[in-house]
């Protein structure tokens, strides 16, 4: 139940970052461990957004605190190291979230603070996942189930990228779709053109794999067992896709930045849940 609690609220915590940022309210409590000298702010409806995304912070950090504690006791051997990597990844969150304030929000401390959260978020999958008891943790990126580990590399790129793009103002570089500024291939690729343009071809690449892993499983019985986290992953991707446009189109609204993310986590979740259950089945 702890762990369920603690998987849920990183969830909702990471997209209501999302909102805050789609909102402009990160800088709405400019101090840090306060938010403008008070424990409890003054009410405004920008500093509430940003005060009540620590609140959720506050919350979280404690369940993922007291589920890394009790995975602490029921891991055995070199596996206990992850609850204890988890924690430390915590702390450094905690501690980035502060300095990313006082710091007025730099690009490269805000992306890497996305990141980290990204991790957080997977340890804390696994985590749930291999429960120590009833489902030991192994770790294994052999065969089939290693595709899906690589694919949860390049979708973690593909997240860290989308926040890097969001947060260098990169999101409008490319004002149309499916071309960029009227070329399929701008014929200036720098700077802000740049950030968009890998976005988005890292983008077609993910999906590129996922098809064909999709099609591979009607012709492969070893691959045949994931075909319905594939099915998942597909239909994902075209949403995803589909979001991504929006957000272009509606020219970065909040709520459609935020399902946008929300879809991505969907994908990161299903392409590490294929992962785990293989290595699960091949432990067995």
């Amino acid at each position: 139940m702890i762990g369920k609690i603690a998987l849920v609220l990183l969830f909702i915590l990471l997209i209501w970052g999302n909102l805050v940022a789609g909102l402009k309210a990160g800088l709405a409590c400019p101090d840090w461990p306060l938010c403008h000298g008070e424990v409890i702010p003054p009410f405004r409806w920008d500093i509430y957004t940003e005060f009540i995304h620590r609140v959720i912070g506050g919350v979280t950090s404690i369940f993922i605190i007291i589920f890394s504690y009790q995975k602490f006791r029921s891991y055995q051997g070199g596996v206990k190291f992850i609850p204890v990597i988890l924690v430390l990844l915590l702390l450094i969150q905690i501690v980035l979230g502060g300095i990313v304030v006082l710091l007025e929000l730099p690009v490269d401390l805000t992306t890497f603070h996305f990141a980290n959260a990204i991790v957080i978020f997977a340890l804390v999958l696994y985590m749930f996942y291999f429960d120590g008891v009833a489902r030991k943790p192994v770790f294994s990126i052999s065969g089939y189930k290693g595709i899906f580990f690589f694919l949860g590399i390049l979708i973690f790129v593909q997240a860290a990228l989308g926040a890097y793009v969001r947060h260098s103002s990169s999101g409008l570089a490319c004002p149309d779709f499916p071309t960029c500024l009227g070329y399929w291939i701008p014929p200036q690729l720098s700077g802000i053109i740049l950030n968009h343009f890998v976005h988005r071809a890292l983008a077609y690449l993910i999906t590129l794999i996922v098809a064909v892993l999709l099609v591979t499983s009607y012709m492969s019985s070893a691959l045949s067992k994931y075909r319905l986290e594939l099915l998942l992953l597909i239909g994902f991707i075209v949403l995803q896709i589909l979001l991504g446009v929006g957000v272009v189109f509606t020219k970065l609204n909040f709520v459609v930045t935020a399902l946008h993310l929300l879809v991505a986590l969907l994908i990161f979740s299903t392409a590490l849940y294929a992962w785990f259950r293989g290595m699960r089945e091949s432990s067995v």
